[in-house]
């Protein structure tokens, strides 16, 4: 089938183009590569042609027009079903990360609100297939600073799946969220490269879609063929004046010469431009340098808080090495000893118009942040205190750390479904049984086809086994092997594990004596010697082993020789193995941003709390819990919170004043 274009017109209206406006590739024209990918990029997120429903019903024709897919007909809320915004057509990647199809502003409806690139469903539908599941494992979270820096390793899906988006966007097109199952994974790739090949140009999507931002003034000219060739004729020269196509010209290393493109070469190139809009989804800041790539430093300033912070002279990021922990009680100590503070007025210092709430932080935004801030080790013995330790996890100020936590909301769910205790004592294979019978535990992949995905599975009373363990998917599991070195290199932090730090190092006699402290209770380090301090760590000689004590501290000696080679020391934990650490992974899922709550409930990874309040009350019930042993593999964070009833509304003010207006 042959792509209609211009690249395909008659010979005598090609040679009118080019002699009308004589335009070479290698002349200097007003380019903005980095917009243009980003926009043909979301134009790429809204197709709703990549889906397996859309190839059945085709006939073949890449630009048919098809029954409408009933998986997109309504939207699932929390309090029942709605219109979908792309009935009649079929999955796409905004289905489950919707902006304001539904919300304010000239592309809305005004009915449900607006979204920061969720939807409104506790776990999103998926095309149904025959015998497999009909939702997603989770609840679709935002994407919205999915990619701002971090001191962590990428990590994206909530259990780790994918540790790039390219990868995650493949994934997804060729996945169960577009109808396509993992033994279809061939037929998907060739199919998804037709229809850019095939594209007319023609349809809604480059012609009407959000005010017509992808019409073109001939319809040939918008075909995908023509932009993946960057609108090249086959000896260099533009086939139109390249200053009327600015927002639709692409990187040059994204374009394709689409006589010779693969079908994996297009997918990677598809791949490189959605990857390219979902960079540019960020929370208002001043960017202080941050990029399309990710590269600078992100300083917030949307939020009632942040402008809290600009009007008080408080900090708005950490420190160059400050941590974000050591940030956050600094940040403590400055607004307790605000003599008066400067409070946020609606109207006056800002106002929303996507959220029916007020522009606003006051007295009682102020005591939520105060709880939120708290720590368990700077009130010790305070009988009665709030603590919120919040800032644990929800590092200021992304307010997340980027990594894996069990809160309880795994357990929180089984239980309600099978009886309370029953998730603790659920049988969860160890390592070598899970491995050596993938099918049965595992979820599926191009190579295990058929694996159950048991354990990525949310629990249901015909399914007594089945549960989403997140992480414990992820971890130590070949079929994803890409997560794995990060998953090692932050393993020291899922364990709770601190490394030592030398703090003194003497001549005692004929000995050097090196003293490390702030290490972890228990913990086992490894002193680690080199005659050469550039060399990888991994070329350095482990030449002791020492466990740390009860203070957290631990000592070495080793004796001097004058003439010897100069000799450096480090140290390293010693960490379990993967068969050790797979337990400690249970029901561990990623900490979501808590940045404009408003605009992405229902909430946790399962969906099952529709308001902050709720979900603070069921922090209340899984702390007590976990101080009580009775919350399986739980985090160490958690027997840290100490919630009071009186804490709940003056945190919840605090969470609603890190909401702003989102919109595309």
């Amino acid at each position: 089938m042959c792509p209609r274009s211009v690249l395909n017109a008659p010979v005598a209206m090609l040679a009118m183009i080019l002699w009308a406006f004589s335009v070479r590739a290698q002349d200097k024209f007003p380019t903005d590569f980095a917009a243009a990918d980003v926009n043909i990029g979301e134009r790429l997120f809204l197709e709703t042609r990549f889906s397996q429903y859309f190839f059945t019903n085709c006939a073949g024709d890449d630009n048919a027009e098809i029954p409408g897919d009933s998986i997109v007909s309504t939207l699932r809320t929390a309090t029942g079903h709605v219109p979908g915004p792309f009935r009649g057509l079929a999955m796409n990647c905004r289905q489950c990360h919707l902006v304001d199809e539904e919300g304010y502003g000239p592309f809305g409806n005004n009915i449900l609100g607006n979204r920061t690139y969720a939807d409104f469903a506790r776990r999103s539908p998926v095309p149904p297939r025959a015998g497999l599941r009909t939702q997603t494992p989770r609840n679709s979270p935002t994407l919205v600073d999915s990619f701002i820096p971090r001191n962590v390793p990428l990590f994206l899906h909530l259990d780790g799946q994918f540790a790039s988006a390219h990868d995650l966007i493949i994934g997804t097109l060729t996945g169960r969220n577009f109808g396509w199952l993992p033994s279809e994974y061939a037929t998907a790739v060739h199919h998804i490269a037709n229809v850019i090949r095939n594209d007319d140009g023609a349809g809604y999507l480059a012609t009407e879609a959000r005010d017509s931002r992808w019409r073109l003034e001939d319809t040939d000219l918008a075909t995908y063929s023509n932009i993946f060739a960057d609108f090249t004729n086959y000896d260099g020269s533009f086939i139109t004046d390249p200053r009327t196509l600015k927002a639709f010209l692409i990187s040059p290393q994204y374009a394709l010469d689409m006589r010779y493109a693969s079908d994996e070469q297009i997918l990677n190139t598809i791949a490189n431009l959605i990857e390219a809009y979902l960079r540019n989804l960020f929370f208002s800041q001043a960017t202080n340098g941050l990029d399309f790539e990710g590269e600078g430093t992100a300083i917030f300033n949307g939020s009632p808080f942040d402008v809290f912070l600009i009007k008080n002279g408080l900090p708005q990021l950490p420190d160059p090495g400050e941590t974000p922990a050591q940030y956050a009680q600094r940040l403590l100590q400055l607004v307790t000893q605000l003599p008066h503070p400067n409070f946020v007025t609606n109207q006056i210092d800002g106002q929303f118009t996507t959220h029916k709430q007020s522009f606003h932080f006051g007295a009682e935004e102020l005591k939520g942040l105060k709880i939120f801030l708290t720590v368990t080790n700077t009130s010790p013995g305070h009988v009665g205190a709030n603590v919120g330790n919040c800032a644990t996890c929800h590092s200021l100020p992304a307010f997340t750390d980027f990594i894996f936590h069990n809160t309880g909301a795994a357990q929180e769910e089984y239980d309600a479904i099978h009886g309370a205790g029953t998730f603790k004592s659920l049988y969860i294979p160890d390592l070598s049984t899970r491995q050596t019978n993938y099918n049965a535990f595992l979820p599926p992949t191009t190579n295990y086809p058929d694996a159950t995905g048991l354990f990525e599975t949310p629990p249901s009373k015909d399914m007594p086994g089945a549960v989403d363990l997140g992480l414990w998917n992820v971890y130590a599991n070949p079929e994803f092997p890409t997560p794995q070195p990060g998953l090692q290199q932050i393993l020291p932090q899922l364990l709770g594990l601190s490394l030592p730090r030398f703090a003194r190092a003497q001549i005692v006699g004929q000995n050097l004596v090196l003293n490390a402290t702030n290490g972890t209770p228990g913990a086992v380090c490894i002193i680690l010697a080199s005659t050469n301090n550039l060399l990888p760590t991994g070329s350095w000689q482990a030449v002791a082993t020492n466990i740390v004590d009860d203070a957290g501290t631990f000592s070495f000696s080793a004796s001097v020789n004058p003439a010897a080679a100069q000799t450096f020391y480090k140290l390293s934990l010693s960490l379990p193995s993967p068969g050790a650490v797979l337990p400690l992974t249970v029901a561990r899922f990623k900490t979501p941003t808590l940045r404009d709550l408003g605009q992405s409930a229902p909430y946790l990874h399962t969906g099952r709390r529709e308001t902050l309040e709720a979900v603070l009350q069921f922090y209340q019930e899984f702390s007590t819990k976990a101080r009580l042993n009775e919350v399986r593999n739980a985090d160490s964070a958690l027997s840290g919170i100490h919630l009071s009833d009186a804490a709940i509304e003056p945190l919840a003010a605090f969470l609603r004043s890190l909401n702003e207006d989102y919109t595309d």
